[in-house]
């Protein structure tokens, strides 16, 4: 029996939760999207009838993206996710261009996502199987409407997924076992556990024993970004906050890839907290206190001073 099957790629929160967790995998990520496109169809004709013989089509390829976002990576070199289309079109995916709508950062990638995944669930070829990639839970309702119409569905999960999101998918791929079997690399974190490949990954431990909490953790992040606004005399430069997170509340922050968001700059964007806006680029990008630090012109953001 052949699958039809419909994949939808949320690019920046994957790739994003890939660069914070092991930076080797995001590169072949990009580099070699054939390579895990391959694997899905695999895994998803294993999946849904290990016992029949048949193809395994990924009929449409969908990818969302904003090509004016970036990454400072560790090395100190900036990646613009833009830069990464022509790999991808190549792989044949159709790209879409979900740009910044506000200031603060925020795209309409999930939305557009969203709409896309509804016109295909109506379309005249009835695919068998929707592949999501993100592990944004926004998405859960979504994943429920596929259940409700007798879709199977799989989730690629990279960052830290919500119990409810998880729930709402017949397959849960965790970053371990996408990164050890889709992009033939070693994979970090605890190893998958035993038997049918459509368990669930168990997320990596604390210190203490107990499973990383991302609500916990944004709760945390959060908190330390407000305290550090409350003092500081100027923006503050995102890539140095982030290592500073990283420093003062330990290896959760990697772990759950910031609280489930990707990046630091996607969870203060998420938060919607008017105090804290974000400032894009130059250098990195910057968060500044509306209630203490002026307003920047672009020139003016321009000048603010890389911290030692």
């Amino acid at each position: 029996m052949e699958r039809r099957v419909a994949l939808f790629l949320d690019f920046d929160n994957v790739f994003g939760a890939l660069c914070a967790q092991a930076p080797e995998a995001a590169e072949a990520f990009v580099l070699e999207p054939g390579r895990w496109l391959d694997w899905v169809a695999r895994r998803v004709r294993q999946a849904a009838a290990p016992a029949e013989e048949g193809a395994c089509r990924l009929l449409v390829r969908r990818c969302y993206l904003n090509p004016s976002g970036s990454l400072l990576l560790e090395s100190g070199e900036r990646v613009f996710f833009g830069s990464f289309r022509n790999n991808l079109v190549r792989a044949g995916f159709q790209v879409t261009d979900c740009p910044p709508l506000t200031r603060g950062g925020k795209t309409s990638a999930d939305i557009v996502m969203v709409m896309d995944v509804l016109d295909a669930l109506q379309h005249a070829t009835r695919f068998d199987t929707f592949a999501i990639l993100s592990s944004d839970a926004d998405f859960t309702p979504i994943l429920q409407r596929l259940r409700a119409h007798d879709r199977r569905t799989m989730v690629v999960s990279i960052g830290s997924a919500a119990d409810a999101y998880r729930a709402a998918a017949d397959e849960v791929v965790g970053p371990g076992e996408f990164i050890r079997e889709a992009l033939g690399l070693p994979g970090e974190g605890t190893e998958p556990p035993d038997g049918p490949a459509a368990e669930r990954w168990e997320e990596p431990a604390s210190p203490d024993g107990e499973a990383p909490d991302p609500a916990a953790m944004r709760e945390a992040i959060l908190a330390q970004v407000a305290a550090e606004l409350a003092r500081a005399p100027a923006p503050l430069h995102l890539p140095a906050l982030g290592k500073r997170l990283h420093e003062r509340l330990g290896p959760q922050v990697r772990a759950t890839a910031f609280g489930g968001a990707g990046s630091l700059a996607r969870l203060l964007a998420a938060a919607g907290d008017p105090q804290m806006e974000l400032i894009p680029g130059y250098g990195g990008g910057w968060v500044r206190d509306t209630a203490r630090h002026p307003l920047l012109r672009p020139d003016e953001a321009a000048e603010l001073p890389s911290p030692p």
